[in-house]
């Protein structure tokens, strides 16, 4: 069986864009154990290949930084791509078709345009928005416009430290 859950950032007006100018000064040690405690159950990551590239970078040169850091490098990610053929980080696998999935629970991390397929597919289980206390007024929203509803059922809430607040949603 397979378990698909949706982790990402999002402002108080659901913008999801440009993560590294609002999310930053709100990484903390409370921030930290909450992706810890994401991963501890997961049995991969599954990445866009742009979020893939962009991790690929970043986590492996931090090794040893943060626990969860070293979780994300050892454990198996699934590269959704049709343009990347051999990922060289650790434990990577290329999938070329959703049909293609594993079994267990898989942690979507950013990448908004694997996230809309997922969600146009019903593939996803699981949603857990971290909402920042920051408005925006533009940019890219969450959810595109024109997408069709999804009624959710709000199963927990999590306060992090500076106002980030955590939703958990389910669909099913």
């Amino acid at each position: 069986m397979r378990n698909i859950i949706v982790s990402t950032y999002a402002t108080l007006d659901g913008r999801a864009d440009n993560l590294q100018e609002w999310t930053i000064p709100y990484n903390s040690d409370a921030a930290a154990e909450y992706h810890a405690d994401l991963l501890k159950d997961a049995d991969g990551l599954l990445l866009g290949r742009r979020t893939y590239e962009i991790f690929a970078m970043l986590w492996p040169a931090r090794a040893g930084q943060l626990p969860y850091i070293d979780t994300i490098n050892g454990m198996a990610k699934y590269v959704v791509s049709t343009t990347l053929h051999d990922p060289a980080w650790n434990n990577s696998h290329t999938i070329a078709d959703l049909d293609q999935l594993p079994d267990g629970n898989l942690v979507v991390y950013g990448g908004h345009a694997l996230i809309r397929t997922l969600r146009e597919h019903d593939l996803i289980d699981e949603y857990r928005i971290l909402v920042h206390p920051v408005l925006l007024g533009t940019g890219p929203a969450l959810v595109d416009d024109g997408a069709k509803r999804t009624d959710l059922r709000l199963v927990d809430t999590t306060m992090l430290d500076g106002g980030v607040v955590v939703l958990t949603y389910r669909t099913r």
